[in-house]
């Protein structure tokens, strides 16, 4: 680390000059947030000496979920910088979508000292209980520690979430200890897994912070990834047979798949990864580093180990290629099965991009398509909330992933409800020329509830978007825009975009009656 000329870095240990220097030495740049005139400001300047981006956002909750993203593709937890009080209170949404999603981020807010009197309110709240939901705890910058290292190597232990620093204006005396680690599993799962002849592996996303992507591609045994780990398997191989959410309707390939099995081998398969936790047709077993005995109850689960190395017998099983071929292929098929639909859409996105892409997507039924139909190689190049379905994430956390890797086009997929949240946030993609692909995919309301509402009889103006065109609102924040009302000219507006040249928004408008139908039989 170099310190600029003229910019000496001293104080305590639990100074903000010293907090600075821990974070340009640990966390995952850049920094995110809507700063104060006290100690943020402060922080702010002197990680700016050390050469530290921050980048500035319109909402402190899309800064939390820009920092979180940055923070699982570095593997580093990211920072996120707030005011106290109604600062953090609008961190709150994107810590509870850091939480459903796992994603590690350290966030900062300016606070009281603790010594403070009762009588000065201004901004003030309760930190501690304002953010008990969404964190895995809270800490203040204090004399003795935990330092910086310390908080954000408990925001990325198992189970990765958020973590919340208060910053006084002067640190603290002291702080309570940080949590000891979850309990593992005591128990064992290789006898069980070497006695099955028909395994199906669900991997959640522990099997990637396990590093067991490798072991997973070497398989010869159906594999799903729950929908966060999408891409934990190279999808292009053939056992990969897409992901599973306990939800599948009777067309979806855990439907057709399940019941040819005779062991279900998880990996760190939970309640929070799946949309319904209920027990199998067949045994099951779950390799997990943190016991959960509301996990083992849900999914009725013989057996749960800890180590890596009782999957070592699926390695022996071969079987599935077909079924698994079969199944993908009849999914496809229904959720393509009409004029011009999501599934087409995200059919021509991997044309014109393959492997080269990073997609996220946001929640809502052309979700549901994109998880069936994109082909993810890797669970970097897919990114979503999968765990959460918390809508408006797409466009924060795509902003995260191309700052943070600006050398990787991203696509943000999102419907009509999600696309407004964050809008201003798009700012940040003009500003730096980012290589940003923005597609609504628009049925004029929202699609995901419009059908069952219709189904029970129910009202549907609540669901109805009014004016849902954003055509002007995204050039008037600076990005090149087009409308794509079929296949052929959506593959003509991806054509004619290059990465380099800056952000670009694609509305795709799709029939309404034939978009609510898409899905039926799927979810």
């Amino acid at each position: 680390m170099t310190v600029p000329k003229g910019a000496p870095i001293s104080g305590s240990a639990g100074s903000v000059e010293a907090l600075a220097e821990q974070i340009a030495a640990r966390a995952g740049r850049p920094v995110f947030g809507v700063p104060g005139g006290g100690p943020s400001l402060v922080l702010l300047d002197r990680l700016e000496r050390l050469g530290v981006p921050f980048h500035l956002a319109h909402f402190e909750g899309a800064a939390a979920l820009m920092a979180g993203t940055a923070g699982r593709l570095a593997g580093r937890a990211g920072v996120s910088v707030s005011i106290k009080g109604p600062g953090l209170a609008n961190q709150v949404p994107g810590l509870a979508a850091c939480a459903f999603e796992g994603l590690p981020v350290v966030a900062v807010a300016e606070a009281y000292p603790a010594s403070a009197p009762a009588g000065r309110a201004h901004k003030r709240m309760d930190h501690a209980r304002l953010t008990a939901a969404v964190a895995k705890g809270r800490r203040a910058v204090s004399e003795q520690g935990p330092d910086f290292a310390a908080l954000a190597a408990w925001a990325e232990a198992e189970r990765p979430g958020p973590v919340v620093l208060d910053l006084p204006p002067k640190p603290e005396k002291d702080q309570p200890p940080l949590p000891p680690a979850p309990q593992a599993p005591t128990g064992r799962i290789a006898d069980r897994v070497a006695g099955a002849r028909r395994p199906v592996v669900i991997a959640g996303t522990l099997a990637g912070r396990l590093g067991l992507a490798p072991l997973l591609s070497r398989l010869r045994v159906p594999v799903f990834s729950t929908a966060a780990a999408k891409g934990v398997v190279d999808e292009t191989l053939p056992h990969a047979a897409g992901v599973f959410t306990g939800a599948g309707g009777p067309e979806s390939p855990e439907r057709a798949l399940l019941p040819l099995a005779d062991l279900v081998v998880g990996i760190g398969l939970r309640p929070g990864e799946v949309l319904g936790a209920v027990p199998f047709p067949c045994p099951a077993v779950n390799l997990d580093t943190v016991a959960d005995p509301a996990g083992e109850a849900a999914f009725h689960l013989a057996a749960t180990g800890a180590d890596p190395a009782d999957l070592a017998p699926l390695e022996g099983a071969a079987w599935g290629a077909g079924e698994v071929r079969a199944a993908l292929e009849a999914a496809r098929a229904r959720l393509a099965d009409g004029d011009f639909l999501p599934a087409h859409a995200f059919a021509a996105l991997e044309r014109r991009f393959g492997a080269g892409l990073r997609l996220v997507v946001d929640t809502g039924d052309f979700c549901t398509v994109a998880e069936h139909v994109w082909t993810a190689r890797a669970a970097d190049r897919y990114l979503g909330s999968g765990q959460g379905r918390y809508m408006g994430t797409a466009i924060p956390m795509a902003l995260g992933a191309a700052l943070h890797d600006p050398a990787t086009p991203v696509a943000a997929v999102l419907g009509d409800g999600g696309i407004g949240p964050f809008v201003a946030e798009l700012k940040l993609a003009a500003q730096h020329r980012l290589p940003l692909l923005v597609l609504l995919m628009s049925d004029g309301g929202f699609g995901s509830i419009r059908h069952r509402a219709r189904a029970d009889g129910l009202t549907e103006r609540p669901l109805t978007v009014h004016a849902p065109s954003w055509l002007e609102v995204m050039a008037g924040l600076g990005l090149k825009s087009g409308r794509a009302d079929d296949l052929g000219s959506l593959a003509r507006g991806l054509a004619g975009w290059q990465p380099a040249d800056g952000p670009l928004y694609i509305e795709a408008t799709f029939q309404p009656d034939a978009y609510r139908a898409m899905v039926r039989g799927i979810r």
